[in-house]
């Protein structure tokens, strides 16, 4: 059985494989800090394209937390409770 929480980080991360152009990041552990592609261009359309699809606004402090499929479900969770 699938939780709510293992669908939407493999939303998120369909959605980053998708912005990265880059089909072998789906098989492996997904951090920015790994993948050289996701710079900080990305990273904003990251952020953007999370918003959009979710309809969420995030702060700009928290920008720089989004940087795993797992902290960026975390950030989504909370701005989806409130």
């Amino acid at each position: 059985m699938t939780s709510a929480t293992e669908v939407l980080e493999g939303e998120i991360r369909e959605l980053l494989v998708m912005i990265l152009k880059s089909p072998e990041l789906e098989s492996t552990e997904l951090v920015r800090s790994s993948a050289p592609q996701w710079d900080s261009l990305k990273h904003m359309e990251i952020v953007f394209a999370l918003e959009d699809r979710y309809g969420v606004r995030f702060d700009e402090s928290e920008f720089a937390a989004l940087n795993s499929p797992t902290a960026i479900a975390k950030a989504l969770r909370k701005h989806l409770a409130a």
